[in-house]
Formats: C-alpha cells, sequence, structure tokens
C-alpha cells in the first residue's frame, strides 16, 4: 500500500467512532483527505467494517524467508508385543536322580493302586488323568498318610482350607477318595481360571497347550496367582519340572482296570 494510504488510514482512526454516526465538520474533513490521497473504494473497505462500523489496519505480511511446509507429525511408538508366557525347559532325558526314583517307585504296589480311582476322577471332570497321576507322585509318591511342613494332606497335598472351599471335607484328606476328589476339584478351578484368562472356551483341558500346563502346574503349587506371573520362586520351578518328568515317564501311566 502507499504511504497516502497509510497516511489516510491515520486521519480515519484520529476520528471518534461517535462522528462516524453524526459526521462533524473535522470528519468530513478526514474523509476528505481520504479521497486527496486517492484511496480507492477497494482500499477503503479494508480498514472499515461496514457492519460494525469499527476500523482495522490491514498490515501487510512481510516475511524475509521462504515458509517452509509444516513438519510431518512424529509417528506414534510401536506398542510392545505381549510377552511370550515362561516356558520351562523339560530335559527329554531325566537326570539320574529321577531315574532312580522312577525305578523306585515302579515296583511299589502303591504306584498303581489308585489308577481305577484317578481315572474316573478325571473322566468326571474332563482332566487328563496322567496329569493328576504326575501331581501325586510329585507331591507324595502315592503315600496317602503324606502330611507336609505347611499342613498340606494326603496324596495330592490338599490343603484342609483348600479342601473346604472345593466342597470336601479337611477332615477326611487321609482318605483317598476324598483327597482325589479335592484335588482334581481344584485342578479344575485352576484351569477355568486358566480359560477365562486367556480366552480358551471351546478348547478341552485335555487339549490344553504346553506353556498352560506349566502355569497350572505352577498355580497348584504356589497359588492361582501364578496363572499370569512370569517369574516363579525357584523351588516352583523345580515342582513344574518335577511334574513334567513324571508325566513323561513309565511312572504316570495307568494300568487298565480289569474285570
Amino acid at each position: 500500500m502507499q504511504a497516502s494510504a497509510y497516511l489516510a488510514a491515520v486521519l480515519v482512526f484520529a476520528v471518534p467512532t461517535s462522528a462516524l454516526t453524526n459526521p462533524a465538520p473535522e470528519t468530513l474533513l478526514a474523509l476528505n483527505s481520504i479521497q486527496a490521497f486517492g484511496l480507492a473504494g477497494a482500499e477503503f473497505g479494508r480498514f472499515f467494517d461496514a457492519g460494525a462500523h469499527r476500523a482495522f489496519l490491514a498490515m501487510p505480511e512481510v516475511s524475509g524467508k521462504p515458509e517452509l511446509p509444516a513438519a510431518r507429525p512424529k509417528p506414534l511408538p510401536k506398542r510392545t508385543p505381549a510377552a511370550v508366557p515362561f516356558v520351562l525347559e523339560i530335559p527329554s532325558v531325566p537326570p539320574p536322580p529321577f531315574e532312580r526314583t522312577f525305578d523306585r517307585l515302579m515296583v511299589r504296589p502303591e504306584t498303581n493302586g489308585y489308577d481305577a480311582m484317578i481315572q474316573r476322577h478325571a473322566d468326571a471332570l474332563g482332566l487328563d488323568p496322567r496329569l493328576v497321576k504326575s501331581v501325586i507322585a510329585a507331591e507324595s509318591e502315592f503315600t496317602a498318610r503324606a502330611k507336609s511342613p505347611a499342613g498340606a494332606l494326603g496324596l495330592m497335598q490338599v490343603m484342609p482350607a483348600t479342601s473346604e472351599d472345593m466342597g470336601v471335607s479337611g477332615r477326611a484328606l487321609y482318605e483317598p477318595e476324598a483327597n482325589l476328589r479335592a484335588g482334581t476339584l481344584y485342578l479344575v478351578h485352576l484351569f477355568e481360571r486358566a480359560w477365562r484368562k486367556y480366552h480358551l472356551q471351546g478348547v478341552s483341558y485335555r487339549n490344553a497347550p504346553s506353556w498352560l500346563i506349566q502355569r497350572i502346574v505352577a498355580a497348584y503349587n504356589a497359588g492361582p496367582r501364578f496363572l499370569a506371573r512370569r517369574r516363579l520362586y525357584a523351588q516352583t520351578r523345580d515342582y513344574v519340572r518335577k511334574v513334567l518328568l513324571f508325566y513323561r515317564s513309565k511312572v504316570s501311566e495307568l494300568r487298565p482296570a480289569t474285570a
């Protein structure tokens, strides 16, 4: 815009707003000055809002640098994939102490003395009977009167409070039938919790993936919270390996029922 236009604008701003409605001689003089300086109608509209009767000074945009393109937004950080469930390595060849234990148990009559009972409870609840027998082998080595320092009782080493929660009297845990019922019901309780947590509805308990079997065995030993925990106590890791080594051995095989 020319210097004359700026001067005209200054003259207009010097005029009170009320003078635009009832122009005084000074106002007319300012308006005449605009025409005198040659402000065109289009330029005049740049200084006034005809509806509100307010004046605005349109300052030209001056930039000494070329306009840079807008910077692209930084991409959102990628989500870290869910951690892979813990999987303990189970030796394909049992260590010598386990081999000796297997040999010792295979000649004991108690090792196969509860097979029919194990099969019946496992079938009623949809469990793998070899898994149930492996837990018994790891917990009590098939000793019905076993008692742990913590107070767990019987074949599956069930705590009396847990047995009561499963609907079985804690005073009956030395009886193999009651103990197997309490222990297998607790295993089912852990399976049900794991199925809800990992959305495995429609999958049978006998077809559980190996990593989940490890979690359930860990939870049987150390509590339901270990269905989700990635880190295990050293004692619980040893227990999981022990149960699964029994599972792979001949100790967990069930003899067919005789007629």
